[in-house]
């Protein structure tokens, strides 16, 4: 499959190339998780590409052993790959339809 990814310090943000999922990300997670502090993280989140049709938060192979299903009138349209300490998106499933960003040039 194709890999599409960014150098380790990506200079782009997830918001920058994404901004429509990062905000429906975060209001889906507040309605969900109220509280939950990885809601208010999600526009800070550096972009390290698309692998897979994942859109990667942090470099490929990072650890994501918890995953959070994000559901809009009873369907799940993302999930989300935590690290182990559960505070921080490693990549975002998009489960919609829609396509991935293109490959951003960086």
């Amino acid at each position: 499959m194709e890999s599409r990814e960014s150098p380790e310090k990506s200079p782009l943000l997830l918001v920058d190339v994404c901004p429509g999922l990062v905000g429906e990300v975060a209001a889906l997670l507040r309605d969900s998780r109220p509280g939950d502090p990885i809601a208010d993280s999600i526009s800070g989140l550096p972009f390290h590409g698309i692998c897979r049709n994942y859109v990667l938060t942090t470099p490929e192979g990072t650890p994501s052993p918890w995953v959070i299903a994000l559901e809009r009138e009873a369907e799940t349209v993302f999930l989300l790959g935590v690290d182990p300490s559960q505070s921080v998106v490693t990549w975002v499933d998009v489960l919609d339809g829609r396509d991935p960003p293109p490959a951003v040039p960086l």
